[in-house]
């Protein structure tokens, strides 16, 4: 599944931003206030808020903050202000007023595109440590107790199976090169000189797939793996 973004302000309409942010993978939904925006975080999940800081200020912005988040109190989610003057000051009204990080308009394109990146890992991180389990599609990965399951189907695996395919599950629609992996579940920042990642792809397929029509780690030729959530 995609992740949500919900841009607030007149600000987004037209602007190159939002299609850059649908080229990335990204489903963003676009509204004109606050009150647009309270009506769609009531309605559907949001995994981000993209807000505009026109026309709002001290009190009102703390308001605003604080009624949209409510709406989605027991999902929570990052929330990024765009402000058109960028100083000192109003950087630090924008996170005393509940902002996760404040950015200029004018900000360039990757910049943005990395904050997102860090914001939506970060509050999915603690949602993990939160709720203690990774869900991808049919796959739920419990972290206390380590029992990973597809479907209603308990799936056994050794420590290094488990700490690869939570780190592809982490990463879900995302394709995870052989040097990210050997990095992240090897501690390795060196090509081993062995196929042992595909061997342990290879021995996770085996053990997930049993039973089902659909492989759920996928290869990307010359490039690595994914698991894409949904299919």
């Amino acid at each position: 599944m995609h992740k949500r973004l919900l841009a607030v302000g007149n600000f987004f309409k037209g602007l190159g931003l939002i299609s850059l942010l649908e080229e990335e993978g990204y489903e963003i939904i676009v509204v004109q206030s606050e009150h647009e925006a309270m009506r769609v975080i009531n309605d559907q999940h949001i995994d981000m808020l993209l807000l505009d800081r026109s026309d709002h200020s001290g009190a009102s912005l703390r308001k605003i903050t604080k009624a949209l988040h409510s709406e989605q109190e027991d999902k929570p989610f990052p929330m990024i202000l765009f402000e058109q003057h960028f100083h000192k000051e109003t950087i630090i009204e924008g996170l005393e007023s509940g902002a996760n990080d404040v950015v200029p308009k004018t900000i360039d394109a990757e910049e943005l595109l990395a904050r997102i990146r860090n914001l939506l890992q970060i509050f999915r991180i603690e949602n993990e440590r939160s709720n203690q389990k990774v869900v991808v599609g049919e796959l739920s990965i419990d972290l206390g107790s380590r029992i990973v399951k597809r479907g209603e189907q308990p799936i056994s695996l050794t420590v290094k199976e488990f700490d690869l395919l939570l780190y592809l599950a982490r990463n879900a629609n995302h394709v995870c090169t052989r040097e990210e992996i050997l990095k992240n579940v090897w501690d390795s920042d060196f090509d081993m000189g062995t196929n042992v990642i595909d061997v342990y792809i290879r021995h996770l397929r085996t053990k997930m797939d049993k039973g089902f029509g659909v492989k759920m780690i996928q290869s990307i030729r010359g490039v690595g793996y994914i698991i894409k959530e949904g299919e």
